[in-house]
């Protein structure tokens, strides 16, 4: 047998070989990836959540503030130094104690500190008028 006739019978095995595989296997291969074309917008939820994200990651322009009296927790956590556990309680003891007023009564948020209060100054504002004592 000459060269010639080596090479065909090599690639005659491997054409039938393809062949017997391709009729074996399974309609996708794990992990084969097929996109599909679709002009469907995404879910809401998936909007709403880009939004929000977006929202987050805008950091403050100079010279914008944040109302804590009115802010709700996603426009709080735009604030340095200040993540989402902290304006959820922000926005708890708001809601439970009415609004702040000034940043007198903004130290009395469990895990608020003088330190953290002198460092948001100039990025928070208030609107809110404290409720008279009972």
């Amino acid at each position: 047998m000459d060269d010639r006739h080596a090479a065909l019978l090599l690639a005659g095995l491997a054409l039938a070989g393809a062949g017997v595989r391709y009729a074996l296997a399974p309609a996708a291969a794990p992990g084969d990836v097929r996109l599909a074309a679709t002009d469907t917008p995404p879910p809401r939820h998936l909007r709403e959540t880009a939004r929000t994200a977006a929202r987050l990651a805008r950091p403050l322009l100079p010279g914008e503030r944040i109302d804590l009296d009115h802010a709700d927790v996603t426009e709080i956590t735009r604030l340095p130094r200040v993540g989402p556990a902290l304006a959820q309680r922000i926005v708890a003891w708001r809601d439970q104690h009415g609004p702040f007023g000034s940043l007198a009564r903004f130290d009395s948020v469990p895990g608020v500190g003088p330190r953290l209060v002198e460092s948001l100054r100039p990025y928070v504002k208030f609107s809110g008028q404290i409720p008279p004592p009972p």
